[in-house]
């Protein structure tokens, strides 16, 4: 469901009309989101009531959070869940000689990416779904994060929408407080920025309580170009 302000008002709301005097505002708040993204656990609750998109194949898993991937084989007509695995893992099940053998054994898919980020499933023949969600960037010309109501629409999860916005509004706070402080404004607009910042960082860690968000980043550990 569509909130009713986009997500630029809702920032504003939190810490008054200078957002937009920062320089690279945008992709502090994209910035934020992605944080949000990585803290979620790829297996809570609030990946599944999204909409993720998903690909066969994957060339640069920089650019995304990979959430689950599963893989459908015509042998026994199951979809069944990938696991990762270490990459050296996964290359010695390509060795015939090796235990680790994993050619036809279709009941227990595995993947892994290469050092250059690209997905590699196995064992071959079937057909592989990878779940993901696009971290977004300011410089994105498909999607202004700044005029984003509905969050289906990033592939977000519309519960976690608040805790994104907060952290977004963190990462403003931080940037309006180093200007201030290199333009040598008075203590009094410092004092009420840190304020604001110490009030926005207590409303993060409630909302990580409230969703039952591990208190450090998850990531997907993908992150390789």
């Amino acid at each position: 469901m569509a909130a009713s302000k986009d997500v630029i008002t809702r920032i504003q709301d939190l810490v008054g009309e200078d957002v937009t005097t920062v320089d690279g505002y945008k992709d502090l708040i994209c910035s934020g989101f992605n944080y949000v993204a990585d803290m979620i656990p790829n297996d809570s609750e609030l990946w599944r009531h999204s909409e993720l998109d998903d690909s066969s194949s994957l060339e640069d898993s920089s650019e995304y959070k990979v959430i689950i991937v599963t893989r459908y084989d015509s042998a026994d007509s199951v979809k069944r869940v990938a696991k990762e695995v270490p990459l050296d893992y996964l290359r010695r099940g390509e060795d015939q000689t090796s235990i680790y053998y994993n050619a036809g054994n279709y009941k227990n898919p595995i993947f892994s990416f290469t050092p250059d980020g690209t997905f590699v499933g196995r064992p071959t023949g079937g057909t592989f779904k990878i779940y993901r969600f696009k971290y977004l960037t300011g410089a994105d010309e498909d999607v202004d994060i700044t005029t984003v109501k509905d969050f289906a629409d990033i592939r977000f999860p519309e519960e976690a929408s608040f805790m994104a916005i907060l952290k977004s509004a963190s990462n403003i706070l931080h940037a309006l407080i180093s200007n201030a402080i290199q333009e040598e404004e008075d203590q009094e607009l410092l004092s009420l920025l840190n304020s604001q910042l110490q009030s926005v960082s207590t409303a993060i860690q409630d909302e990580m309580n409230r969703l039952n968000i591990p208190n450090k980043l998850v990531g997907d550990g993908n992150d390789v170009k």
